[in-house]
């Protein structure tokens, strides 16, 4: 059945995307809900009744939301990204401030949000698409904190972490892994023991989460 008013724009069923909040089970509209602040690829929006998103909810809960989402949604997305995520005044970011965070994610709208989440909180942020970038701006920089994300190419994350460990020159940087993926105890304990990783966190990480991380190592920096 064709939805297109008279003058061919989208009726009001095609303007709206109800689904059902996987925290409190209330049904609501996403096509007009906020976003949230989760460092992710794939953000979701917030229940305008329990005012959580669904991004805890794992990583089919947002490909589901997304596979689902009409038009008007990727529009909104394309929009916020364009307006809220601008890209960083160089594409290297911001090397100036300190404390510095170097980002190291191979999803362009993940380092996007990372970019501008810790510039909010007060950081400078470096940013790299690869793990043997990210080792190539560690060595170079000197960050305080690196937050490496783990499935990438050309090094991935836990090797990243090996490399800034084992090099005299950077084995004191804080480095953090982050992954959607991984779910057993067993591979976070790995990370953390077998390749030198200070801490590991499961994404989507919320604003807040990100925040007290940071500054809890950060406060703890050799």
């Amino acid at each position: 059945m064709d939805t297109k008013n008279e003058t061919g724009t989208p009726s009001e069923s095609e303007e709206r995307y109800w689904v059902s909040c996987l925290n409190c089970g209330e049904l609501f509209d996403a096509a007009s809900s906020p976003w949230c602040l989760c460092v992710t690829d794939s953000p979701t929006v917030l229940c305008p009744n329990c005012k959580e998103c669904s991004c805890k909810a794992g990583p089919q809960a947002r490909v589901k939301f997304w596979q689902s989402a009409p038009a008007i949604m990727w529009q909104r997305r394309l929009k916020h990204f364009e307006r809220e995520y601008p890209g960083p005044p160089m594409e290297i970011g911001n090397p100036v401030r300190r404390p510095m965070i170097l980002v190291v994610d191979d999803e362009p709208d993940t380092r996007r949000i990372a970019f501008h989440v810790l510039e909010a909180l007060g950081y400078g942020v470096i940013l790299a698409q690869n793990g043997a970038k990210g080792f190539e701006l560690a060595k170079e920089y000197r960050p305080d904190l690196i937050l490496t994300d783990q499935m990438m190419p050309h090094m991935d994350g836990k090797h990243l972490c090996r490399a800034i460990k084992d090099d005299p020159d950077t084995k004191n940087i804080k480095v953090i892994v982050m992954s959607g993926l991984y779910k057993k105890e067993s591979q976070r304990i790995e990370i953390i023991k077998e390749y030198g990783a200070d801490d590991f966190l499961t994404k989507p990480i919320s604003y807040d989460r990100l925040g007290e991380v940071i500054a809890s190592w950060l406060s703890t920096k050799v």
